[in-house]
């Protein structure tokens, strides 16, 4: 079992390589935030050819002997050192070359753009995250980075990690009634900044291996603000069925959905609908069928992706192909006492597990604490 969730882990990794792979990503440090502690971090994503703009603040005129340090150790940065920042979105870039800078991501550099700290309000907009905004709109990134310990305490306060930008006056709200002091400003920059085409903008702490986690791993590490991005529900494809099996394995470890291996996702590949955002597949759903009655099955969506009623759509897919194939009834089990409300929901009345068809009941484990609903179709 611990062989086999290393290996899923090795291809969810292999996933977001592929995936960000030649992206541009503009990564800005808040006064807060120690270069040092995102080197590794770092040598990580341009080794796998992830383009970063890193964005930093030299507060101990270290980051030069810094540097040298890595780059003898094999990083590739490129410290370019300014003497005047921008302190407030829409500032300009300062004296930078962007043709040079395309030139160094072109060449598998890491341009670092550092800038003496001035005596600024501790309220204030990191001047990293104004010139890194600059940046990210300049260069066309797909997404910026904003990295501060403030993702911590917003991370604990929030209640979902990816947040639209029509629903930052929630995080507001949020923030305020959980005693974050004053997030407004750096509301307001995110907000700013998505509305002139940056895609996505992550909040993320300074610590060792968040970075990675955020980039690599379906969970991330961060807060992630976006746009509203194409999305669709549609039929599981051959394709998706590594991607199935990635989603479903957390919810399997702990114990909320049966084992499945990907050949008998591959055999029943017809019968799952999933929710694919910008090419991504986020959530997804399974009918099952048991002869004239069919299983509402494995729900699962990405941890950062739930509470926007992705698993709602997939729901109504599912019924709305139950009904196609002219079944009676569509039933569903779940040990989770929020998706018991949510099938309360779609209409479904609790019924005693011994009604359901008894070829579900030969393979079911009976000793699960798990409630079942019905749902009779037209």
């Amino acid at each position: 079992m611990a062989a086999t969730k290393q290996l899923f882990q090795a291809l969810e990794f292999a996933h977001y390589a592929e995936r960000f792979r030649d992206k541009v990503f503009v990564i800005a440090l808040g006064r807060d935030a120690a270069f040092r502690e995102l080197l590794l971090d770092l040598k990580v994503l341009a080794g796998y050819h992830i383009q970063v703009v890193l964005v930093a603040p030299d507060v101990d005129f270290q980051l030069d002997r810094l540097i040298g340090v890595s780059n003898k150790r094999g990083t590739r940065f490129h410290l370019s050192l300014l003497t005047e920042v921008a302190h407030e979105p829409g500032g300009g870039l300062p004296h930078l070359d962007l043709d040079r800078l395309r030139g160094e991501l072109a060449r598998g550099q890491m341009p670092v753009i550092a800038y003496h700290v001035e005596s600024t309000r501790a309220d204030a907009l990191e001047p990293s995250f104004a010139l890194g905004a600059e940046l990210a709109v300049a260069l066309g990134a797909d997404k910026l980075y904003l990295v501060t310990a403030q993702a911590g305490p917003w991370l604990g306060a929030s209640s979902r990690s990816q947040i639209l930008r029509e629903e930052l006056s929630r995080l507001d709200a949020e923030l305020s009634n959980a005693g974050i002091s004053d997030p407004r400003p750096l509301l307001e920059f995110i907000h700013a900044s998505l509305g002139r085409g940056i895609p996505d903008i992550v909040v993320v702490d300074g610590r060792r291996s968040f970075l990675f986690r955020e980039v690599f791993t379906h969970d991330g590490a961060g807060l992630l603000f976006t746009r509203v991005k194409p999305s669709r529900v549609r039929p599981a494809e051959v394709k998706d069925v590594t991607d199935i099996a990635l989603l479903l394995t957390p919810e399997i470890e702990k114990g909320r959905i049966l084992p499945i291996d990907e050949n008998e996702i591959e055999r029943e590949i017809g019968f799952y609908q999933v929710y694919e955002i910008d090419g991504l597949l986020v959530g997804l759903a399974r009918l099952k069928l048991f002869g004239t009655w069919a299983e509402l099955a494995q729900f699962a969506t990405l941890s950062r992706y739930r509470g926007k009623g992705r698993a709602l759509e997939l729901a109504l897919k599912l019924i709305d192909q139950a009904v196609a194939l002219k079944l009676e009834a569509v039933f569903a089990l779940s040990v989770v006492p929020r998706m018991w409300e949510f099938f309360r929901a779609l209409g479904f009345r609790e019924v005693d597990r011994s009604v359901l068809p008894e070829a579900w009941r030969a393979g079911y484990d009976l000793a699960r604490p798990s409630k079942a609903f019905l749902k009779e179709l037209p």
